[in-house]
């Protein structure tokens, strides 16, 4: 065997040396674990084959055919004994594979010698090469490690072949083919060499060109952290939002546990000026990586150690909704700044004065946000029954009574935001509609006595006249802030029109419309 063990790894460099790069840096990164079939018995190898990509299979029988065809070394005959005989006379083979000059070689050998592909497995397992002191940057190791698996399983397989003796068993397409495959079955379970875990950090770092992410972060005891391992208890007192922690920073955030929704952004250079208008809160930090690569839901910051700034945006502390942004850049340390500072969560950790609690008249309106996410038209009407109502609206709609009028629910329609179609139906008292697309288009309109006071886009600076009822259903409802715009648009239309909706009782009626 020592003799045979000589012969193989005298025998490789010459089958290494023709191994393509591209196909050999798959082969050295290769990971796929072969998927077990538990309907028809396919042989091992020929599982393997099939999972192996056909292409880079192909290319490979290419480079190697001639110098294995070549190849001219035989395993002594110890190591091939207990195959099963091959049938004497005529026989056939059925296959639904697809046609391949890899496949039909390599199954019909596994077809005639039962056995035979988990014996050079075995043998192909014994004489995996030694690669510990493999260097190199991420790509000249793997390729070296594809080269060396594969050209010694090659070269084993068609060794073992040549033992095995019959015409179809020395076949060299037959030889890469069980070569190809027993890499791909062995090299999975083969550490990667001592050098690489570096190699590859150091090409992170010489590819990185920054990313973007969303996630849900876990929220524990207020807060959550982009950090590379868990650090001290955070100080929030001098921006009320964000602290710099071991290896890391942490945000404090308003609910106490449970999931909020972040947005990451790790960039190259430092970002422009931050949109202030979306957001409650918005301030700066400086924090120190002791490594890289700090992680937060499946994405990751640069991977390399240093000092790095961090802007971080939060709205909803505290309502309900909330949602943070973060962008991370690598900058020399600085004092933490504040940008903008409006939440209560904020003003209470940096020890100032509390804000007066903001009016949130949209509150009991946001479940409708959650029924009718996508598109939909709410009309609220007095001083008509239902059935003057209903014949003004068509397709995907209801009507139902409601405490001092009748609400109209359009699914993806529009004819409630109508200037005709609500002076028609205020002609006895009022009508208010709210109407929103998927392209966040809306529009919020009022009239009474059969003519229009006001209709506008609901989301920023809005005009709907001076009319004073229609100014007193506006009231303390924010359109310059984007958060729940549909939710407000239902409460001016509930005030303007003086109705109640009933929370359950619309629910209800939404889901069997959509049913």
């Amino acid at each position: 065997m020592g003799d045979f063990r000589k012969l193989i790894e005298d025998t490789v460099p010459r089958i290494e040396a023709l191994i393509p790069a591209d196909p050999a840096a798959l082969i050295g990164r290769y990971t796929t674990r072969r998927t077990e079939n538990h309907g028809w018995a396919v042989p091992m190898l020929q599982q393997a084959l099939q999972q192996f990509p056909s292409l880079p299979a192909e290319r490979l029988l290419g480079a190697l055919e001639l110098a294995v065809a070549g190849l001219d070394l035989t395993a002594p005959a110890d190591m091939v004994t207990g195959l099963t005989t091959p049938p004497n006379g005529a026989f056939g083979i059925m296959s639904f594979e697809g046609q391949s000059a890899l496949s039909s070689p390599t199954r019909l050998v596994l077809a005639l010698h039962r056995g035979i592909g988990e014996l050079v497995v075995r043998h192909v397992r014994a004489a995996v090469p030694d690669q510990s002191g493999i260097t190199g940057d991420e790509d000249a190791i793997v390729v070296q490690r594809g080269r060396a698996h594969l050209a010694t399983a090659v070269v084993v397989a068609r060794a073992v072949l040549n033992a095995v003796g019959t015409p179809f068993a020395k076949d060299p397409v037959a030889a890469v083919g069980f070569g190809i495959a027993a890499t791909a079955e062995i090299i999975p379970d083969v550490p990667m060499p001592a050098a690489y875990t570096q190699a590859l950090l150091e090409k992170r770092r010489r590819d990185y060109i920054g990313m973007s992410w969303p996630t849900k972060a876990s929220v524990s005891n207020h807060q959550f952290a982009l950090a590379e391992q868990p650090g001290e208890a955070a100080d929030f007192g001098a921006t009320g939002l964000a602290a710099p922690i071991e290896s890391g920073f942490a945000v404090r955030t308003g609910i106490e546990e449970g999931e909020v929704d972040v947005s990451v952004r790790t960039v190259m250079q430092p970002p422009e000026p931050q949109d202030l208008e979306p957001w409650d809160e918005v301030v700066e930090i400086s924090y120190t990586a002791v490594h890289g690569d700090a992680k937060l839901g499946h994405g990751s910051t640069a991977p390399w150690p240093g000092e790095f700034r961090a802007r971080v945006c939060a709205s909803g502390r505290d309502d309900d909704g909330e949602r943070y942004e973060l962008t991370i850049w690598q900058a020399p340390q600085a004092d933490p700044a504040v940008h903008k500072a409006t939440d209560r969560v904020g003003h209470a950790l940096r020890g100032e004065p509390l804000p007066p609690a903001l009016p949130r008249p949209d509150r009991p309106y946001r479940w409708i946000e959650e029924e009718l996410p996508v598109a939909a038209t709410v009309t609220i009407v007095t001083g008509l029954d239902v059935d003057d109502v209903v014949g003004h609206f068509d397709g995907d709609s209801f009507a139902i009574e409601v405490d001092g009028g009748v609400l109209v629910v359009e699914h993806n329609n529009y004819q409630g935001s109508n200037a005709a179609v609500l002076e028609h139906l205020s002609r006895n008292g009022k009508a208010a509609s709210h109407y929103w697309n998927v392209n966040r288009l809306t529009r919020l309109s009022f009239a009474r006595g059969g003519h229009l006071l006001g209709a506008c886009e609901a989301m920023g600076e809005t005009d709907f006249g001076d009319d004073p009822e229609v100014l007193e259903a506006l009231r303390d409802i924010d359109f310059t802030d984007w958060r729940h715009t549909d939710a407000k648009g239902v409460a001016a239309a509930v005030r303007f029109t003086g109705t109640a909706i009933p929370e359950a009782d619309v629910r209800a009626a939404i889901q069997d419309s959509v049913q």
